[in-house]
């Protein structure tokens, strides 16, 4: 399916709960630019503002032969290599410095987009001026994606945030591409599985910060089944939602599906996909709680891939539905954060609503 580029960004700067930081190294993309540009522009901004401020710094570990006494004295050391006799001894000390994880990430990351053909040459004239800016910073490569996690920010250095999310992006695409051959970003726009979980935080975040009546989480349920031994307990599945919006006058329960179709074919006709609806009816069920009489509504969401609809389902009996309906990430970012904040009407102000038994057809 097709995103535009900025729309992309955007979605990242949600998922990953950065809105702040985004909007202070406000980037908009070039007409030509591919996800790699973009955030090398992002890049580019974010180190000129984090140079103007001042490169973080810390103390790290120095080991040194030296002629005046520093730190601590690394006698044996001194004695093995004999360095006594000639008045100097090796110590180990504390130095501030700017050779820290933090700023090794980042030039690693610059090297990177000097040394790719993918970046366009403009920009690579801007991350060069960055890069030599850096010559007290070791360039070490990222073998291994876990070094981003072993990176603590603290209240000085938390403007970094945006800029090693976006480092471990790009180098989460160069390991995961240099394995499968692909063209960078190519893998990670065409992973289902990675932009299905973009896409569900993408969404949970949205909500969190763009709404107040409702209250927003992943919720865990408890099975409505009483099993007959712990060990058929242990094989019950998890229930947890992508999302649920609670108030005190009613429910939203989102399951967010990032599919190529949000429809499948039967017999030359459209049909929901079954496990889905399925799923979110269990979802429906299980959040109704005794003496509670609060409308329950669950929510099936799609990116847009050939055909917008919404449709709406009424469960007999009850004051709870089910809807079905797609998001277009394809067009202006403020028309999608209209629609999304348009899909919290409550059901019965939709039209087309239809009734569906307590038993979901297939």
């Amino acid at each position: 399916m097709s995103i535009p580029v900025q729309s992309l960004y955007h979605l990242l700067t949600y998922a990953w709960d950065q809105l702040e930081e985004a909007e202070a190294v406000a980037v908009s993309a070039e007409p030509a630019d591919s996800l790699l540009d973009l955030l090398a522009r992002v890049l580019i901004h974010g180190t000129t503002h984090v140079l103007k401020r001042g490169l973080a710094r810390d103390y790290v570990p120095e080991t040194e032969l030296t002629s005046r006494l520093r730190g601590k004295l690394l006698l044996t050391d001194s004695i093995r290599q004999q360095t006594l006799p000639t008045a100097r001894a090796w110590c180990t000390f504390d130095e501030l410095s700017h050779d820290i994880p933090i700023n090794r990430l980042l030039k690693a990351t610059l090297h990177y987009l000097l040394t790719t053909s993918q970046l366009a040459s403009s920009l690579r004239q801007e991350v060069r001026s960055l890069y030599v800016r850096l010559p007290d910073v070791a360039l070490v490569p990222v073998l291994d994606i876990r070094v981003f996690d072993q990176v603590v920010l603290h209240r000085h250095t938390a403007h970094y945030r945006l800029l090693l999310s976006i480092c471990r992006l790009i180098h989460e695409e160069i390991l995961l591409n240099q394995s499968s051959g692909q063209h960078l970003f190519n893998h990670f726009t065409g992973n289902e599985k990675r932009m299905a979980a973009l896409f569900e935080r993408f969404v949970r975040n949205f909500y969190h910060r763009r709404q107040s009546h409702f209250k927003v989480s992943a919720e865990q349920f408890t099975w409505h089944l009483t099993p007959d031994t712990p060990a058929a307990q242990d094989l019950l599945p998890g229930m947890k939602t992508d999302v649920s919006l609670t108030a005190n006058d009613r429910k939203l329960i989102i399951d967010c599906k990032y599919y190529k179709e949000a429809l499948k074919k039967h017999y030359d006709k459209e049909k929901l996909i079954s496990s889905h609806l399925y799923q979110l009816y269990a979802y429906v069920q299980h959040a109704r709680l005794p003496n509670d009489a609060r409308p329950i509504e669950g929510l099936l969401l799609y990116p847009v891939v050939t055909v917008a609809f919404q449709h709406s389902y009424a469960l007999k009996g009850t004051s709870h539905h089910l809807r079905v309906a797609t998001i277009n990430l394809d067009q202006p970012w403020q028309d999608v954060e209209r629609n999304l904040l348009g899909l919290l009407a409550p059901t019965h102000k939709l039209p087309d609503t239809i009734s569906l038994g307590m038993s979901v057809a297939k």
